[in-house]
């Protein structure tokens, strides 16, 4: 248990016979946890953030529970990866409040400001930072490794700044006969729109292509627009990814960034 008080104090306080003092100091100190608490956690709109978050983190009125008049909640939205401060259906991952090349949804993952362009102060922009691998928490030049883990078991995608998530979507990988390679691999070169086609498919104006081996054939992940049938094996080799989270992907991804395939 935490000791408030030294035993000489508290002896001393007995001896000089000063026990309301005391004990007006110990009931203070007992509640005064409970009411931080309480504070922290008040939510006078009653829209699922607590006021603390909603002045603080998500910038939304505390006093509405529909910040963005959309007709749901900002507690809703949120639980739900919409923005409380954006209408039309805008997602955290589509906007960027502060305007610093890090879209919201990767700034509450982080803890940078949603509303400071620069959240260490280091004159860089948070997203020019993550771009490059720094930290953008950090203003000395401290850089975090970029990983992708892709699970061919499951069909799924996990990507990773240092320790944090960044994302994490299902995929579709190689059919039986045209297995996607397994290993450690890097992204080799990054190319913006590409034509796949071959003896049955055809695939023009691909969109966010990583490419990450070449054995007789280049082996990519990159956006599919052909289907949405992602978490079960349809591709010849490639690892497929809808256009909303290969967008994202791509602009995160470098050149050297480890792929790792399981």
């Amino acid at each position: 248990m935490m000791r408030f008080f030294s035993e000489d104090k508290m002896r001393g306080a007995f001896v000089e016979g000063d026990y309301m003092k005391y004990f007006l100091l110990t009931i203070v100190l007992i509640l005064t946890p409970i009411g931080v608490f309480a504070a922290d956690s008040a939510d006078v709109d009653n829209d699922g953030l607590s006021d603390a978050d909603e002045i603080g983190v998500y910038f939304t009125d505390e006093e509405s529970a529909d910040t963005d008049n959309d007709g749901f909640s900002d507690g809703d939205e949120v639980a739900h990866g919409y923005s409380p401060r954006h209408a039309e259906g805008a997602k955290l991952m589509q906007v960027d409040s502060d305007e610093d090349y890090l879209n919201d949804a990767w700034e509450l993952t982080l803890g940078t400001g949603l509303m400071d362009p620069d959240s260490d102060g280091d004159l860089y922009l948070d997203g020019t930072e993550v771009a490059a691998r720094f930290d953008p928490l950090n203003a000395e030049p401290v850089q975090r490794e970029k990983v992708i883990i892709i699970d061919l078991a499951s069909q799924h995608l996990e990507y990773f700044f240092g320790d944090t998530l960044f994302g994490s979507f299902p995929i579709s990988g190689g059919l039986p006969y045209t297995p996607t390679p397994t290993g450690e691999f890097t992204v080799l070169n990054k190319v913006p729109v590409k034509h796949y086609g071959g003896a049955s498919y055809d695939y023009p104006n691909t969109q966010w292509n990583l490419h990450f081996y070449t054995k007789r054939y280049g082996y990519y992940i990159h956006g599919a627009y052909w289907h949405d049938d992602f978490g079960t094996p349809k591709s010849h080799g490639c690892v497929n990814v809808s256009y909303e989270n290969m967008e994202p992907l791509y602009w995160w991804a470098q050149l050297g960034t480890r792929v790792i395939i399981q």
